[in-house]
């Protein structure tokens, strides 16, 4: 119910009722408290809403202190209200109750979130100085990727392992990413080898977007392959480049689907993204292998996602066999997934 008001802009009712389940034992999920914020910061007058709210919640005692304003502080950040979060968190300093780590991040958040990039630079530099906390760099960096800011990220990386800290492997997928989706595929090649210098495995994930990337264009490997000449590259990495060479086709050879499977398993663990991915290569090369292939994943435990039925109605379509593609549509269907735009178009 009280999610329901949140979501009709009813803050004023979803406040009440929020607090009437408080006063009756129950204990709200931080998803419910956030989700009652974010609405009341979308009303006229937000900072009196949400502050009336926060005054009612400390005066109840049902949660620590410092939970509370943590749960402020994080449902602002969720309303794209940074500087509204800078006044809980500073309520809380006045209150006597030194902000937590936990405080630092959600503010560090908060900022990123709403791209408020200058303010979220000086928050971390001026939090940094005091908390030599490696959860604070991984917060930043990604922070920083998903605002598609990947100079930013890259010096805090940088800095980050210059101060002694690891970074998580989050933090080099992030960056893996974006630097891919940027097509500075020589950068991302250049961060595998330095996170598995580091000892750390390629990840699914990691090796999922690369293998997009090579479905769409061969600069990956010929970026790979111009690398492997003028730098040491670890195994980890030059095997990896030559997973690319194999799946974009640029390295020759009759590789069937179970054999660039094993090639895959050598590099990175698949997963159900990996097989889509590899049903998308089969599609290029004709449908019904694609077909022959998902019977294959299910037989081992694989089921098939709303992507997979998508990629196989797709290719079943553009095929002129729209009889089966449909066949297959409403099997889709009936578990739940809708198709994507792109394929409603031809089918």
């Amino acid at each position: 119910m009280i999610s329901g008001f949140s979501k009709s802009s009813r803050g004023d009712i979803a406040a009440r009722l929020l607090i009437e389940m408080q006063d009756k034992g129950y204990r709200p999920s931080r998803n419910l408290v956030r989700d009652v914020i974010c609405c009341l910061c979308k009303t006229d007058n937000p900072e009196n809403q949400v502050f009336r709210l926060l005054e009612m919640q400390l005066a109840r005692h049902r949660s620590s202190t410092s939970v509370i304003y943590n749960f402020f502080i994080d449902g602002a950040g969720h309303a794209l209200k940074p500087e509204l979060a800078t006044q809980v968190y500073e309520m809380m300093r006045r209150s006597g109750i030194e902000p937590d780590l936990r405080s630092d991040i959600l503010l560090l958040r908060s900022y990123l979130k709403s791209k408020k990039i200058s303010h979220a630079l000086h928050l971390f530099r001026d939090i940094s100085m005091r908390r030599r906390k490696r959860k604070l760099w991984h917060t930043m960096i990604v922070g920083l990727c998903k605002a598609r800011k990947h100079e930013y990220a890259s010096q805090i990386l940088d800095n980050m392992k210059e101060n002694k800290l690891r970074p998580s492997i989050e933090c080099y997928e992030e960056l893996i990413k974006l630097y891919c989706e940027l097509g500075q595929y020589y950068k991302a090649i250049d961060l595998v080898n330095d996170m598995t210098q580091m000892g750390r495995p390629v990840s699914s994930f990691i090796g999922n977007v690369f293998l997009l990337h090579a479905l769409k264009t061969r600069k990956v490997y010929h970026t790979w392959a111009y690398l492997s000449h003028t730098q040491n590259l670890t195994p980890a990495c030059w095997m990896l480049g030559h997973v690319i060479g194999v799946f974009s086709g640029s390295i020759e050879g009759n590789h069937d689907d179970e054999e660039l499977e094993k090639l895959i398993q050598q590099c990175f663990q698949l997963d159900i993204y990996t097989n889509n991915m590899l049903l998308r290569r089969l599609c290029m090369s004709g449908v019904d292998h694609a077909c022959k292939f998902v019977s294959r994943l299910r037989e081992k435990g694989f089921e098939p996602n709303r992507w997979t039925y998508d990629i196989i109605v797709h290719g079943l379509a553009k095929d002129g066999r729209t009889a089966e593609a449909r066949t297959w549509m409403e099997e889709m269907l009936h578990k739940g997934f809708q198709l994507t735009e792109v394929t409603k178009k031809i089918i």
